[in-house]
């Protein structure tokens, strides 16, 4: 954490940070627990909370130089102790903050005459990479949840639903000893033209065409995957779609590495899918960052900026999506490297 701190001290001019967010704070600490504050000062470190989590927190932070400051509401003590610490600033994210905290801290700090100084994404830059602890927490859930994918395929067949589908997979997470990263979409026929399909009653027909698209957590970091199957027949016009999609899936990870634009990851699937004439038809970016969220920086679209860094984990995952008809989406996880990229995720297609 010192290190993770420290970047940010050196990047922004303030004397003290807030981080309000569950996400924020377990990235920070390695805590999973919900409902603490984390207010950092350039010599000491505060977990504010209520009296319900507070022996929690002494345990958990209990060789940790980390204060434990008990009181309520949260965003008085935020001006009790920097009052007490004589600090004139402090920075916050309001990007995991409600809106009614953010008003709070703000209204409570302009009375004691502090500065608040606003960023949106503070960790996003230093998330980006990813350590090697984290890396092997990500590489576990892709293993578990391409298994469970693997599973899941073998068991198909008509007269199931998306909702016994959709269960299915939650249960056989539970029996991994891990949770879903979302909520698994699952989306037959007609309803896999629509990317962020909800789970139905639908049954599964022959000839249908199902489209999973499922993640796990583990040790607080997630994974994410998704397939096209075909049940029984694949008709010409499907099968078409599918090799386009798994063709503009190859073309980037058989270039991508760290160096290049992030752009070019979108460009270059984007082009593959318009020269055949399906660029309306490709609706979402080519990718995103995956880490302690299912959707990090960097986003992989055609406005994207930086480059690709070595331990970077994204996905790519381009789809086609033909309104009233079927989509077919092919997403996997993958780490960036110096001269390539290693897929992550092993379900077969």
């Amino acid at each position: 954490m010192k290190e993770k701190i420290s970047k940010i001290f050196n990047r922004y001019k303030t004397e003290s940070i807030l981080f309000t967010g569950a996400k924020e704070t377990f990235y920070l600490t390695g805590a999973g627990i919900d409902g603490f504050w984390l207010l950092i000062l350039k010599n000491k470190i505060y977990a504010i909370c209520s009296k319900m989590i507070e022996n929690q927190l002494k345990e958990y932070f209990n060789k940790q130089n980390i204060h434990i400051h008990t009181g309520l509401p949260l965003y008085k003590s935020i001006g009790e102790i920097l009052k007490q610490n004589k600090i004139d600033t402090l920075l916050i994210d309001p990007k995991y903050m409600n809106a009614a905290s953010f008003i709070l801290i703000n209204e409570n700090l302009n009375k004691e005459k502090i500065s608040l100084i606003k960023k949106v994404g503070i960790l996003d830059d230093i998330r980006l990479i990813k350590s090697t602890v984290e890396i092997e927490n990500i590489k576990t859930a892709c293993h578990i949840v391409s298994e469970v994918c693997n599973k899941v395929k073998s068991e198909l067949k008509t007269g199931l639903s998306e909702l016994d589908i959709h269960y299915r997979v939650l249960e056989l997470f539970a029996k991994k000893r891990v949770t879903e990263s979302f909520s698994p979409i699952i989306a037959s026929g007609a309803n896999s033209a629509n990317p962020h399909h909800i789970s139905s009653n639908r049954k599964i027909s022959e000839n249908d065409i199902i489209m999973m698209d499922i993640g796990c957590r583990y040790n607080g970091y997630c994974s994410d995957l998704t397939r096209t199957y075909f049940l029984g027949k694949i008709n010409n016009e499907q099968k078409k779609i599918w090799d386009l999609v798994k063709n503009s899936q190859n073309a980037v990870l058989k270039e991508i590495k760290a160096g290049l634009p992030v752009l070019w990851a979108d460009k270059t699937s984007r082009n593959i899918i318009a020269a055949a004439g399906y660029k309306d038809k490709f609706i979402h970016t080519t990718g995103h960052g995956v880490g302690i969220e299912i959707h990090e920086m960097p986003s992989l679209a055609s406005n994207a900026e930086g480059v690709f860094l070595t331990h970077m984990i994204v996905t790519i995952e381009p789809g086609i999506y033909i309104e009233r008809e079927f989509g077919v989406r092919i997403e996997d996880t993958i780490l960036i490297t110096e001269n390539g990229c290693e897929v992550l995720t092993s379900a077969t297609y």
